[in-house]
């Protein structure tokens, strides 16, 4: 999957609009999916799929802040294609988001499993050498 672009431009009452997919965005976004089967799942779930195109939809600052919340996807005239497009648009990075997450987690986890292992063996060579009596010699 290929990262998706961080803008994308929609017409939004007649004129054309572009929504930026800031950090706050995404993060608002995967906190509503909650987990990675979810993103999937969002096209069939419809009190899910409006919070997350609402999200989008919402005015914001040039850094991501709500200055206008929407109530409703009723209170805006976009059209069904576009609509697709922006949910398509903010599932992938979601997707991307939780994919990028999870390579980081394995990599961690292997990087501590090394650590592990390695402070167990030097904790096991401490008192290897002295295991056996000495003969006296």
């Amino acid at each position: 999957m290929s990262n998706p672009k961080d803008r994308i431009e929609i017409k939004q009452d007649g004129e054309t609009r572009e929504i930026f997919m800031s950090f706050g965005l995404l993060n608002e976004i995967t906190t509503m999916m909650g987990e990675p089967a979810t993103a999937a799942s969002v096209y069939f779930a419809p009190e899910l799929r409006e919070r997350v195109l609402l999200a989008a939809l919402h005015q914001r600052s040039k850094t991501g802040k709500i200055q206008e919340l929407l109530a409703s996807l009723d209170d805006v005239d976009i059209s069904i294609s576009d609509m697709e497009e922006l949910l398509a648009w903010e599932v992938d990075h979601a997707i991307g988001f939780f994919a990028r997450s999870m390579e980081r987690v394995v990599k961690t986890k292997g990087a501590l499993e090394d650590l592990t292992r390695g402070a167990s063996s030097l904790i096991g060579s401490q008192g290897s050498a002295s295991k056996k009596q000495s003969s006296g010699r």
